[in-house]
């Protein structure tokens, strides 16, 4: 008679101890082990797990039609203008009275606000726009870039998607900057072709204020590595010499050490490398002095690098001062993407003070949120964060709880434009929000900003359409700080806005009187 086993109680193992169990169990065991051993070489996840992350479950499927507004009055709405803003920092053309605004497809003329039009060209231009009064002549810089290679649902990863990537890169156009002539806004004359290197991405949020130089957001060659989807390739920067807009010269070029494939080793030591998220490119950057009038200093924005303060004194050889990078970043997005000095007259609370937005990539929240940064360059070698902008909050109607559901990106995007006509309030900071809409603020104590007005658009386009909603309804402002107004550009048209904020608007023709740079567009009415 065969002895009984004891049956285990509940929760007591089984031994189930049999040559054949004891076998599979050890091929088993010795399985799981060498999977252990693998995970500490590569992780938890070999693959990794990066953005975009999971859509909110809790946001709306449609989109919302409403508009809200808060401390503003709406002046105009045309739909089919697009103006650009704070990229770049500089873009009205004037003469007289008349006002134009650069916008998509030509120009949005603002002299009387009650009733802007859009004024259509055949030449397709845009970039920064100054007058150079040597010339005595309205300038455009004009960025000339490959194709973008933004996820989208049949790309979710963007460049990493080989194919998508190579389709991008065979671009066959200018890589660069053109120059054109635009003393006749209607009639640009093309100048000059500068390429910045065939195999780059070309330029994309540059500085030129009319005067010898111009700082480029380039890329000249393949070999900029980028982690971020949107784009195939990363930028450094490339200063350039436009004494001759007709004959654009190089002066000299530079880059953070481990952008390029072959600065691996110094790349490794970012906490970033290798995450398929962060933004490891240059982003624009401003001289607020002309070089050659005895400025010194550029103020770079430079994604997750950070911001990167220049010394330009010999512009044949730029050198950096200090490389500031919070310790709070995390991955996505572009950290540092407009970098705005406060325009502080002779407020002594707001000297030194430098506004650093972010830009927002993925909708939906689908990257980690980034606050717009107040920091201080009292001590250019020693930067220091001052304040952050708080969270913006949907007005209690919407029906959403936080600007996550409300669908498309959400952050910021712009400031108003640097070059702007009239004396700006140093304490009001303007903001381009995405599905936030516009928002302005009060940094009058900078180490809490606070929220005094906004505008949020309708929402447009189509659910089932990604592209017809993803970028969302506030991407450019620019501010008229002499009659008063706000400009809002965006998917669904351009908005002139008042605000109490700024003082009771002039909406009629007006001749611009100065401008908020002393150097900028000088003897542009002569």
């Amino acid at each position: 008679m065969s002895k009984k086993t004891k049956e285990p109680s509940a929760g007591e193992a089984r031994p189930n101890l049999n040559r054949r169990s004891l076998l599979a169990g050890g091929a088993a065991l010795a399985g799981l082990t060498a999977m252990s051993a693998r995970s500490q070489v590569t992780g938890i996840m070999p693959g990794g797990g990066t953005v975009p992350f999971r859509r909110p479950l809790g946001s709306l499927p449609t989109l919302d039609r409403n508009q809200y507004i808060h401390n503003m009055e709406l002046i105009s709405h045309v739909e089919d203008a697009h103006i650009s803003g704070g990229e770049p920092q500089m873009n009205m053309w004037a003469k007289g009275e008349r006002r134009l605004i650069q916008a998509q497809g030509g120009w949005f003329d603002v002299t009387d606000a009650k009733h802007p039009v859009l004024i259509k060209t055949k030449e397709r231009t845009g970039g920064c726009i100054a007058y150079n009064e040597k010339l005595k002549k309205w300038l455009m810089m004009s960025t000339a870039a490959q194709p973008l290679s933004s996820a989208d649902p049949d790309h979710p990863y963007g460049r990493w998607d080989e194919e998508y990537r190579k389709k991008a890169e065979s671009y066959d156009g200018l890589r660069g900057v053109r120059t054109y002539d635009i003393t006749k806004p209607e009639e640009p004359k093309l100048l000059c072709e500068f390429s910045t290197g065939k195999t780059g991405s070309g330029t994309h949020m540059n500085f030129y204020d009319g005067g010898r130089y111009a700082l480029t957001d380039a890329g000249w060659s393949n070999e900029f590595r980028m982690e971020n989807a949107q784009r195939p390739n990363g930028n450094g920067f490339m200063l350039l010499d436009l004494a001759d807009p007709g004959n654009v010269l190089e002066v000299s070029r530079w880059h953070i050490p481990g952008q390029l494939y072959s600065e691996e080793e110094e790349y490794k030591k970012y906490w970033f490398a290798g995450d398929h998220a962060s933004w490891t490119s240059s982003h624009g950057g401003l001289i607020p002095k002309r070089l050659e009038e005895g400025g010194k200093m550029a103020f770079c924005g430079f994604g997750h690098f950070g911001m990167v303060l220049m010394d330009l004194s010999d512009p044949k050889n730029p050198k950096v001062i200090t490389q500031y990078r919070p310790t709070h970043e995390t991955m996505g997005g572009i950290p540092f993407h407009t970098i705005f000095p406060v325009h502080a007259g002779n407020n002594k609370t707001l000297q030194d003070l430098i506004i650093t937005t972010s830009e927002t990539v993925e909708p939906d929240c689908r990257e980690p949120f980034k606050p717009v940064q107040v920091i201080s360059v009292k001590d250019m070698k020693n930067p220091k964060l001052v304040g952050f902008f708080p969270r913006a909050v949907p007005p209690k109607e919407a029906p959403y709880t936080d600007f996550c559901l409300a669908r498309g990106r959400f952050g910021t995007h712009n400031t108003g434009s640097w070059i702007a006509p009239g004396t700006a309030r140093p304490e009001i900071i303007v903001l381009a929000c995405f599905n936030a809409g516009i928002q302005v603020w009060d940094i009058s104590d900078p180490t809490l900003p606070k929220q005094v007005a906004y505008f949020i658009p309708p929402h447009i386009g189509k659910i089932e359409n990604y592209e017809s909603w993803r970028r969302s309804e506030s991407e450019n402002a620019y501010v008229e700080w002499d009659r008063k107004i706000i400009w809002l550009g965006g998917p669904a048209g351009t908005y002139g806005l008042s605000c109490p904020a700024l003082g009771a608007p002039s909406t009629g023709p007006q001749k611009i009187d100065h401008w908020t740079v002393p150097h900028a567009n000088r003897g542009w009415n002569t």
